[in-house]
């Protein structure tokens, strides 16, 4: 309890300088003025852009001027950055009283103590729920009690171009109609005729794209499902689902058989657009799906379309997702944020956010806003009719569960899409055309493929969703794994530590004369503050991290001791071993680049050629450009169909290369680090200039090559740069990051593709911010930490062999 406590209070101290600063550089005190009696302050985040800000700006000084008496404290934080903002502030005590959220993250949050139960504030208030969509409630819900209100629904509809649909001689009378729903044979069949293929195969026009939860939501359209119930699953339902697999087999027919729809891969491997919700825009698609929010742009974008609900089999549900507020569990003024939460679920609050078409509303009441919008669209009433099927959006207590059936899709999908190429590339072509019959043996004999590889693979899909729900039910340790084994890993680590200070100080002492051991006093006194900074900035969190990795901390309730279980698990946790192997795959391929490119530009640009200080500057100038900025300028080189590398290899007559997908992400990942020698060259550079220039005058004199001068000169004299470098980079390539990030969608699928990019790094990232298993990423950091250490502990001992110092000269 003693340990627990004082862990608790430093990690409170550790991150409240944070909290502040992120808290007051984005805070706006929303108030009303004219009230001079005493105000309550209620802290109030949410995620959004400039329209959202204008937005919540007028709703709140609505709210202050029906309560004056409260006082808010708004924070509105880009989405990218929101979740890490809460998270800080919620380590360190300074949790907002509202916050907002969705369903991906709900879950996660509800099931750790985070949120606070809303039925009895509800009751005490008199709060009616039945003008709410009883589905958007369902998923505010974890465990029987209520945890949040719902703001506004996200729902996807099928959208389709009506410019395409006439092109194509479609009557008006056989368009999709909005109050009427297409079945998924009359959907198969319009999308038929809005495709137009080629005579060698490709595709001047696809009848529809397969965005947006587009085969999540059909995936249901026979009855099946994943799991046995959207909210808090309990058990995988995937084994011996005829229902499931009969809907999946036929989506992925469409898409990878006579591909009348275009899956999911191929669209993000040709990057049609970068949002999914406005990929009519391009002229490549006749069908697709998109919420209200995304209307106005579609017609900014010159976009004449209709709106139909999505098609249906007999068993189909719409898959929709939903925003909501919830009350921090310790705040401290319930009752003034329950009026806010009552504020903005009400019905003219949701009339206003729903006519700017944010999205459906939370209450039926409202939905007359949306039929008859701002922006004057027609066919909204789309939305409101898959609203009668619709169920909520799967919400697990952690990413697991979402990660490994979507992990499950993308392979497939991989498996897919890379038979079908192979398979379209080896069909008989006469003057480059591909006879009818041949395409319909073709398309025949991927039908079955696609079948064949569904129904072998869902046993693994089974598999893993049932291990990610198994993986959240607590287990207790015993007293040998809570006490012994922590205690023998901390003395461990002590004494390790004692034997490594006592071996440099030794070594250290024979070193120094004995007026140098008289003026060490003065010398600790000058780095004095260096060495503060150092205990309190780096051994302080390695300290606390190590207390924490014996722990299941969530950044939310004080930490519980669970001693030594995370790590007995790690060798059985099949993301560590992932990680583990991926980084030292980067790691042993990323250390000769930068040695060898380094050291080769290095050499090259001491010869005595013209322009010596131009190449400096161009090999030198994309080390100056952070890896953020990098990874964005690589992941559009990298494009399939417009990137500028595979515009480059057509030139050579070689297919087009998708660099981004499982099979390629992490060589192009290691690709991208020839990108950086410049730093490693310039660092090269500047120790070659310091070698004497009369060794070299000698080996001439006896005549030696160019090459013996290199390796018996240069390297022997750069050999101190060069383990600083090695040294430098081997810390740098453990810590790998950055790349993850941006070839994934969003930070919660980081490490896709299929988690082909998945370093060491990443899972920490992915325990710590997307599952809030702080302990258990303290856990990962403190063995990080160690593989580092002993990693190069081992390279300063080798070194002393191949090192050349001048005191030993």
């Amino acid at each position: 309890m003693i340990v627990e406590m004082a862990l608790h209070c430093m990690v409170r101290l550790a991150g409240i300088c944070v909290a502040l600063a992120a808290t007051l550089a984005r805070a706006e005190i929303v108030e009303n003025t004219t009230y001079q009696g005493p105000k309550t302050t209620i802290r109030y985040s949410m995620w959004g852009g400039a329209n959202e800000v204008t937005d919540a700006r007028r709703f709140c000084n609505a709210f202050v001027h029906e309560h004056p008496e409260v006082r808010l404290d708004v924070s509105v934080y880009p989405w990218g950055q929101y979740w890490a903002k809460v998270q800080t502030q919620m380590a360190s005590g300074l949790a907002p009283d509202v916050m907002e959220f969705y369903s991906g993250s709900f879950g996660i949050w509800a099931a750790r103590g985070a949120l606070m139960p809303l039925d009895g504030l509800a009751k005490e208030s008199g709060f009616s729920f039945s003008d709410f969509f009883p589905q958007a409630l369902a998923n505010c819900r974890w465990n029987g009690s209520l945890f949040a209100l719902p703001t506004d629904i996200a729902s996807w509809c099928l959208i389709y171009s009506t410019d395409l649909l006439e092109q194509s001689g479609i009557g008006k009378q056989d368009w999709p109609r909005e109050d009427r729903a297409m079945t998924w044979e009359q959907f198969q069949s319009l999308s038929r005729r809005l495709t137009l293929r080629k005579p060698d195969g490709s595709f001047a026009q696809y009848g529809m794209a397969a965005a947006q939860n587009w085969d999540l939501t059909m995936a249901t359209m026979y009855g099946g499902d994943f799991t046995d119930r959207p909210v808090n699953p309990t058990r995988s339902t995937v084994r011996g689902n005829e229902p499931l697999a009969k809907a999946l087999i036929a989506i992925f027919q469409s898409q990878y058989g006579d591909r009348t729809t275009l899956g999911q891969k191929p669209i993000a491997d040709g990057a049609f657009t970068n949002n999914a919700d406005t990929i009519l825009i391009s002229p490549k698609f006749a069908m697709g799906t998109t919420g209200p929010w995304a209307l106005k742009q579609l017609r900014e974008g010159g976009v004449h379309f209709g709106i139909t609900p999505m098609p249906r089999g007999p068993g189909s549900r719409t898959m929709i997702s939903v925003n909501s507020l919830a009350i921090y569990s310790h705040s401290k003024h319930p009752k003034e944020a329950w009026k806010l939460l009552e504020f903005m679920t009400s019905l003219s609050i949701q009339r206003q956010q729903t006519a700017t078409l944010k999205g459906i509303p939370s209450i039926r009441t409202a939905t007359d806003a949306l039929v008859h919008n701002a922006f004057g669209f027609p066919n909204c009433e789309a939305y409101l009719k898959d609203m009668e099927i619709a169920a909520p959006y799967l919400t697990a207590s952690s990413t697991d569960l979402l990660s490994a059936r979507d992990n499950w899709v993308n392979k497939v999908e991989d498996t897919l899409d890379a038979e079908y190429e192979s398979r379209l590339a080896a069909v008989p072509r006469h003057s480059g055309a591909i006879s009818p019959n041949d395409y319909r043996v073709f398309v025949a004999g991927m039908n079955a493929f696609v079948e064949k590889t569904i129904r072998n693979r869902l046993p693994d899909l089974d598999s893993d969703i049932q291990t990610a729900i198994d993986s959240e039910r607590p287990h207790e340790p015993g007293l040998f794994v809570r006490f012994a084994l922590p205690f023998l890993a901390v003395l461990a680590i002590v004494a390790g530590s004692i034997f490594y200070v006592k071996g440099v100080g030794r070594e250290r002492r024979s070193e120094l004369s004995q007026d140098d051991r008289k003026h060490k006093a003065v010398g600790y006194l000058f780095i004095a503050p260096w060495l503060l900074g150092l205990v309190c900035f780096i051994v302080g969190p390695i300290i606390a991290a190590l207390g924490l990795s014996f722990t299941n901390w969530n950044m939310i309730s004080a930490p519980h001791w669970i001693g030594f279980q995370t790590y007995s698990g790690l060798l059985f946790d099949s993301k560590f071993l992932i990680g583990v192997k991926n980084t030292f795959l980067y790691a042993i391929v990323v250390i000769p680049i930068s040695l060898c490119g380094g050291l080769f530009t290095a050499g090259l640009l001491t010869m005595r050629i013209r322009g010596t200080d131009l190449f400096k500057a161009i090999i030198y100038f994309p080390a100056l450009f952070t890896g953020a900025e990098t990874a964005v300028l690589w992941v559009n080189m990298l494009n399939k169909d417009h990137g500028a590398l595979n515009y480059i290899l057509s030139w050579l007559h070689i297919r087009p290369i998708d660099w981004t997908d499982a099979a390629h992400a992490f060589m192009s990942v290691v690709l991208m680090n020839v990108f950086w020698i410049g730093g490693a060259m310039i660092i090269y550079y500047a120790g070659m200039k310091q070698i004497p220039a009369a060794l070299y005058e000698a080996a001439d004199l006896d005549g030696a090559s160019l090459t013996r001068k290199f390796l018996k000169i240069t390297i022997p004299m750069l050999s101190p740069v060069i383990l600083f470098m090695v040294v430098m980079t081997t810390i740098g390539s453990f810590q790998v990051f950055t790349p993850a990030l941006f070839f994934a969608s969003d930070s919660t699928t980081i490490g896709s593709p299929n988690d082909a990019l998945r370093f060491y790094s990443v899972n920490i990232y992915d325990q710590a911010f997307n599952n809030l298993r702080m302990g258990v990423a303290c856990s990962y950091a403190i063995v990080l930490f160690l593989i580092i250490f002993a990693i190069t502990y081992v390279q300063l001992r080798v070194a002393r062999r191949f090192v050349y110092s001048e005191a030993e000269a």
